[in-house]
């Protein structure tokens, strides 16, 4: 007889591991395309002069996307990364808001690596002492 309650995590784990890679592909690919179409149009200077808030969405908005590369090899820390730059994304910006797929991207990336984790010996060890 199989334990279903055995299998069901593992499920659940690639389930979410797939769905945060799929997002993130197609996120990745919808900002690479604006990217590459700023770097290689036809593209004048800037409508105004950028200021602080403009460079930290700037440099948010580069760090979330590495990691939501990052997070196709290591889930936690890319989705980390990912998390923390939205999170200060929007404390610069509040209308980032706007990229609902950001976040749950991160944190499906965050639940399947927190499924995958191995035994949790190490803390029904420390409640007992040798």
């Amino acid at each position: 007889m199989v334990d279903s309650s055995t299998s069901i995590v593992p499920t659940r784990a690639k389930v979410a591991r797939w769905t945060a890679r799929i997002l993130s592909a197609l996120i990745l690919l919808f900002w690479g395309f604006f990217i590459v179409a700023h770097l290689f149009g036809d593209w004048k200077e800037a409508s105004r002069p950028l200021n602080a808030r403009d460079y930290v969405g700037l440099i948010t908005t580069g760090a979330w996307l590495a990691g939501l590369a990052v997070a196709w090899n290591w889930e936690f820390i890319g989705g980390l990364i990912t998390l923390v730059a939205y999170v200060i994304a929007i404390a610069a910006n509040p209308a980032v808001t706007i990229f609902v797929f950001i976040p749950i991207t991160a944190l499906l990336f965050l639940a399947s690596w927190w499924m995958r984790r191995g035994p949790r010996d190490h803390i029904a060890q420390v409640g007992t002492s040798a």
